[in-house]
């Protein structure tokens, strides 16, 4: 976050902004306006990722109303899940769940599986957070179900992260919240993949691994996933991973 939010904001006020204004043919306004959610999405994640929580709230609202603005309901959920997670980080575990179910709400018999199935993590996350096993797994199987469906080919290209080791990382984050040690430890091995996984995502995994082991009793193990993710930090500026 620390790296990219200055440039991202420079570029919106400058390049972006003044495109709003303009007047376009009502596709082309359509195809700016979806442009535009998705850079003001990025912003929200930046701010969010250095720890500027309210200007991150702003950022991902004003991409909700750009995102109507064109028309795109399904990039609109997206950016409802982005405030649920937000919500859920911060401790408002029932507003984190109101906008991940609002997010399935105005996506559905519009969303791919892809989508569908994030979607419904964003939710377990939540429920997870709040400590409802039940109702947590319930969602964490719907997502796999659909999961399994997916066809990248037909997916918008902002969700083309969100493959297997992806949905692991969310379930490992799940069961973390429950304190169910076997299970956060199963799925944050298969959550990294020792080539394709970037430093940043294995270093919020190692974390999540070491609360694993942690609970497990086996310390350790904890501080060897700990240390490993310690490691990454030099390249990371993330108020996120550094309270992680």
């Amino acid at each position: 976050g620390g790296y990219v939010r200055r440039m991202l904001l420079f570029y919106f006020q400058s390049e972006i902004a003044p495109l709003l204004r303009e007047p376009h043919p009502g596709p082309v306004r359509r195809e700016i306006f979806a442009a535009a959610a998705e850079v003001a999405r990025l912003l929200g994640w930046s701010a969010y990722d250095a720890g500027r929580h309210g200007a991150a709230q702003r950022y991902f609202m004003q991409g909700l109303r750009l995102a109507r603005e064109a028309e795109d309901v399904v990039l609109g959920g997206r950016l409802l899940s982005n405030l649920s997670h937000q919500a859920n980080y911060l401790g408002r575990y029932s507003e984190a769940l109101q906008f991940a179910r609002a997010a399935q709400a105005s996506v559905r018999n519009q969303a791919t599986p892809t989508v569908t199935a994030m979607l419904l993590a964003m939710e377990a996350r939540a429920l997870a957070s709040s400590g409802d096993t039940q109702m947590c797994a319930k969602a964490l199987n719907l997502a796999e179900q659909v999961f399994a469906r997916r066809v990248p080919e037909k997916d918008p290209h902002w969700i083309g992260y969100f493959d297997e080791l992806e949905l692991a990382g969310e379930t490992a984050h799940c069961f973390r919240e429950l304190g169910q040690a076997r299970e956060t430890q199963m799925f944050a091995a298969q959550a990294i993949d020792p080539v394709a996984t970037p430093p940043r995502t294995r270093a919020f995994i190692s974390m999540v691994d070491a609360a694993g082991a942690f609970k497990a009793g086996n310390l350790d193990e904890a501080i060897a996933h700990a240390t490993d993710a310690v490691s990454l930090t030099n390249s990371l500026q993330s108020s996120r991973y550094m309270r992680y």
